[in-house]
């Protein structure tokens, strides 16, 4: 996997991880951010818990791809 692609992989997995709290955070706006302080704290926490996830998923399968494959006896 080159440099580039790896770095398009990176940014695209942020993007979607945050489009979630984007989405509440601007609907708290909206309203006023006082009264959805819940709302957003719930959203943050799964967003971190979810790019936690995500970074532990793409770690082990770049780092699978880029051991050569076994032979099989």
């Amino acid at each position: 996997m080159t440099k580039t692609m790896l770095l398009r992989l990176q940014i695209t997995s942020f993007v979607l991880v945050h489009i979630p709290l984007i989405a509440v955070a601007l609907y708290a706006l909206k309203d006023g951010v006082s009264g959805r302080l819940d709302l957003l704290l719930v959203a943050l926490l799964a967003t971190v818990v979810a790019a936690i996830a995500i970074w532990m998923t793409l770690g082990r399968a770049l780092a699978e791809t880029s051991q050569p494959a076994q032979k099989s006896a």
